[in-house]
């Protein structure tokens, strides 16, 4: 014992790191990591790479902070770390063999940045006052998305409080600083079961448990009017778990009064939930959110089945990271027009894009954890409960609240898609970091953790260098990208076209930005002062969306932007050739027949342009189709029009989902 607090003693010196003191450098590195965790979740859950970059660049620096200040590093735990690297690996492996290069890149950076936080948690964070400051910071950061929320429920206008930021049309839903309630239902489900286990086990002052348990109900206030019925049915299992856990713990003290403790915890589970359903049967909107939690014909079963048609391509292996973005749209279902940009099932999306051996180490990965963390709640009761002191432990709210928060999750993820969320994920690396090492206090530490990490201390060194130089070449292509993406949105055409070109000579593996060039220099046109000019515009946008769909040819909006260029330039036979091949990569979409039916209206086809028409009103698409065809009716009534009809020869078209039109 007296060796542990002469290593601490060392630990903690303040010999100079260069110019600074050692102790101000260490302390300056955990400040740039907790920033690296907050940021991302202000920036949209670093939902799109340009947001998540600058996050993994403080997170590296940090970790490499860490290493530099610290005189003696923990070994982490074997089992758990090689059942972290078995699946981080296969990851990293099939993402950079997938098939399209930039739709890889998200996953292939948020695994390396939640192994990083996994790896400082259990070789860095160790002690238990380090780890509840974060959590505590955490708490406070879910508080502001709770209030940015409530605004966003009060208001019904989808606010967003950064500038620039939109989220799409969520209504009274709350978001907090995400774009999707369903990502901060699973966010706040997490942190609520942290605080739960703060208020109820935490060795701290009645003020700061009183505290931990406002937050907890905060959260859960904040899941209520996110809407995620998923989020619901998550805290009512987190609860179950939480209490279950805490029964097991009381028993394992072998010091009496289990039972009461067991009514005192399932009253306290009642009166949440019951306190939960009269907070939201006060609201017209969350009361009837309330009775959709059942829904037999949800829209995600489609998703599902399209999911598992993705993974018998590839059982094994898998079709690669990213790749269900153009898979979904090829299995589609006709009832499915929203875009299915994730299979809203995380277990799914990882069995179809990584196959049975992502699966398999996946839930290694789990088993090994969850074996972990309750042998380690086990540990912490026998060592730091003794007969006569009190049943409280900091260890030992962290533990059962990390295993609570990671039950809610993986509920969750049964329905919807937090860990394709950079900002969950990272905070889910955190706990499961917790579950690994689950006793955080040095006086208590014994066995394997106790030992010099040796050759491990090299591994975050390695992933965090990695990790930084990615994010630093990727950042400055990433901005411009993204720059030029709002100059589009906001129709400042000039601008994007120069953003892009700029962002070109950055990024070069980018489809989206090459389109975004072509889709500049298109709407150029609208203003163009002659016809040679637009010609001359229209011509480099198809150049531009041949670049793009070089890198991403399965793109069923690039290839619909690019048969539109080559329609208006009269080029109908390659306009025609894009078409079919987006029958084969997107049979179901109801805009795919509406732009053909306008190929064939430019060529006078009208009663091919009618039939396109015809099935793409009834896959749902309305705007482009009920035009095309009161145009249509209204060349019907002129002769003269009529007369040029009955002379054109018309195509024989076979088309994929013409068996709609026969469907009640």
């Amino acid at each position: 014992m007296n060796e542990v607090h002469s290593n601490r003693r060392r630990l903690s010196s303040s010999k100079p790191l260069y110019f600074l003191p050692r102790s101000l450098v260490r302390y300056i590195s955990f400040t740039l990591v907790t920033l690296a965790l907050i940021g991302i979740q202000v920036f949209i859950g670093g939902a799109r790479l340009v947001f998540s970059l600058p996050a993994y660049l403080l997170l590296s620096v940090g970790v490499l902070l860490c290493f530099l200040t610290a005189k003696k590093v923990i070994r982490p735990p074997t089992a758990c770390t090689v059942a972290v690297l078995a699946m981080t690996g296969w990851v990293v492996a099939r993402a950079l063999a997938s098939p399209v290069e930039y739709l890889a890149r998200p996953d292939l950076f948020m695994i390396l940045a939640a192994v990083l936080m996994y790896l400082f948690t259990v070789m860095y964070s160790t002690g238990t006052r380090s780890r509840l400051v974060l959590t505590a910071v955490l708490l406070a950061c879910a508080l502001v998305h709770v209030g940015i929320g409530a605004v966003q429920f009060k208001q019904v206008d989808n606010f967003m409080p950064l500038p620039g930021i939109m989220r799409s049309d969520y209504s009274w839903r709350a978001s907090g600083f995400y774009v999707c309630p369903n990502h901060l239902a699973g966010l706040l489900e997490m942190m609520a079961m942290m605080a739960l286990g703060l208020a109820f086990w935490a060795s701290a002052r009645m003020t700061l448990r009183v505290l931990a348990g406002y937050c907890a109900l905060m959260c859960l206030a904040g899941v209520a009017i996110t809407g995620s019925r998923g989020g619901y049915l998550s805290v009512v299992f987190g609860l179950g778990v939480f209490v279950i856990l805490s029964l097991w713990a009381v028993q394992l003290t072998r010091r009496g009064g289990v039972l009461l403790i067991a009514a005192g915890l399932s009253i306290c589970a009642a009166v949440i939930i019951g306190g939960g359903l009269l907070f939201m049967s006060q609201s017209a909107t969350l009361h009837a959110r309330l009775g959709q939690v059942y829904e037999p014909n949800n829209p995600r079963l489609l998703l599902w089945k399209a999911a598992l048609m993705q993974y018998h391509l590839s059982p094994i292996t898998g079709t690669g990271s990213g790749t269900y973005l153009f898979y979904g749209r090829q299995f589609r279902s006709f009832l499915v027009q929203d875009d299915p940009m994730h299979t809203h099932n995380d277990y799914l999306e990882l069995l179809a894009e990584y196959g049975l051996v992502g699966a398999v180490l996946c839930g290694l990965f789990l088993i090994v954890h969850w074996g972990a963390g309750l042998a380690g709640l086990r540990r912490i009761v026998r060592e730091q409960i003794q007969p006569g002191a009190p049943r409280l432990s900091n260890d030992l709210a962290l533990n059962i609240g990390a295993l609570s928060a990671v039950a809610a999750l993986l509920l969750h993820s049964v329905v919807d898609f937090n860990l394709h969320i950079p900002a969950n994920t990272v905070f889910v690396a955190f706990l499961f970091g917790l579950l690994a090492t689950p006793v955080g206090d040095p006086s208590f530490a014994a066995g394997e953790s106790e030992k010099p990490a040796g050759l491990w201390r090299w591994l975050p060194v390695a992933i965090a260098i990695v990790l930084a130089a990615g994010s630093i070449r990727l950042l400055p292509g990433e901005v411009l990208a993204e720059k030029a993406r709002v100059a589009l949105r906001d129709d400042r055409n000039d601008e994007a076209r120069d953003l892009a070109r700029k962002a070109v000579e950055w990024e070069k593996k980018n489809p989206f930005l090459y389109g975004y060039l072509g889709e500049a220099e298109h709407f150029l046109t609208l203003n163009a002062p002659d016809q040679t000019t637009a010609f001359f515009l229209h011509e480099d946008a198809a150049t531009a969306y041949q670049s793009a769909l070089k890198l991403y040819p399965q793109d069923t909006g690039l290839l619909l932007k690019y048969a539109q260029i080559l329609d208006l330039l009269q080029r109908y036979g390659e306009a025609d050739e894009v078409f079919q091949t987006l029958f084969h990569s997107d049979p179901l979409f109801g805009n795919v027949y509406a732009y053909y039916g306008l190929h064939w209206q430019l060529q006078n086809r009208m009663k091919s342009a009618e039939l396109c028409f015809r099935v793409a009103k009834r896959l749902g698409e309305l705007e482009i189709s009920n035009r095309g065809l009161q145009s249509i009716e209204q060349l019907k009534s002129n002769p003269v029009a009529q007369a040029l009809m009955a002379n054109s020869p018309e195509p024989l078209l076979n088309l994929p989902a013409e068996w709609v039109l026969n469907e009640p």
